[in-house]
C-alpha cells in the first residue's frame, strides 16, 4: 500500500472519529458484535448482513440495503453505520476496484449517512482528489 493510499484511509478514519466524537460522544466507533449469534440485537443482525454483503463484493448493495433501513431517529444507527465504512475502509483497493467501489465513494456514503442524521459540514473534510 502507498503512502497516498495510507494516508487517505487514516483520513476517512479520521473523519469517522470526528462525527463519533461530536454527535455520538465517543471518542471512537468500535462495532462490537456478540460473540454469540443467539444475543444478537436486529442492529447486530444487520450489522452482521452488511459486512457479509461487503464481504462477498456486493458492496453496493449492502450500502443500498443501509440506506433503505435507516432509522434517523436512532444513534445506534449512525454508530453502527460508521462502523460498516469503517469496515469498508479496511478492504484494500484492489478489492474496493474489482468489486466497483472506492474510498471516494466511502468517504461520499459517510457524508450522505451523516447527512440523514442532520449532521452536515464534513464534506470537504477529505480531500477526494487524493482518494
Amino acid at each position: 500500500m502507498g503512502f497516498q493510499d495510507d494516508y487517505v484511509m487514516r483520513t476517512i478514519s479520521d473523519l469517522v472519529k470526528a462525527i463519533a466524537r461530536l454527535f455520538l460522544g465517543k471518542d471512537n466507533v468500535d462495532y462490537d458484535l456478540p460473540t454469540n449469534e443467539a444475543d444478537d440485537t436486529e442492529m447486530d443482525n444487520r450489522f452482521r448482513r452488511l459486512t457479509a454483503l461487503a464481504e462477498e463484493g456486493n458492496i453496493n448493495e449492502a450500502e443500498n440495503l443501509l440506506f433503505e433501513e435507516v432509522d434517523p431517529a436512532d444513534k445506534k444507527y449512525l454508530e453502527m453505520a460508521l462502523a460498516f465504512y469503517m469496515y469498508l475502509n479496511e478492504f484494500d483497493d484492489d478489492f474496493l476496484y474489482t468489486n466497483n467501489y472506492s474510498r471516494e465513494e466511502i468517504v461520499d456514503g459517510i457524508n450522505a449517512i451523516s447527512a440523514e442524521f442532520g449532521i452536515t459540514g464534513f464534506e470537504h473534510f477529505v480531500d477526494t482528489t487524493m482518494v
